[in-house]
């Protein structure tokens, strides 16, 4: 099947990495997806474009879904890395 053919993309492959940036105990978890029938690439929408330890955000191209997150009751630790990706129109 083809990109162009109505897919009903049940059967979706999901990949997770756990990053880490910076002298920080926040870490990470990148989400990225794609319907194994027709290899269209899961798309996420709604979140702000960058990365940063406050909240989830995204790829520029929607492509990758980025999580802070940190392991049981850690505290934020360090300085993280961030940026903020904002269109102008």
């Amino acid at each position: 099947m083809n990109a162009s053919s109505k897919c009903p993309h049940t059967d979706t492959h999901y990949n997770l990495n756990l990053a880490s940036f910076g002298d920080t105990n926040i870490r990470y978890l990148e989400i990225t997806g794609q319907c194994k029938i027709c290899k269209l690439p899961l798309r996420f929408r709604g979140l702000p474009m960058g990365m940063g330890p406050a909240a989830a955000s995204m790829a520029p191209d929607g492509s990758e879904a980025r999580l802070p997150v940190m392991f049981g009751d850690e505290e934020y630790d360090g300085k993280a890395i961030s940026f903020d990706i904002r269109q102008v129109k």
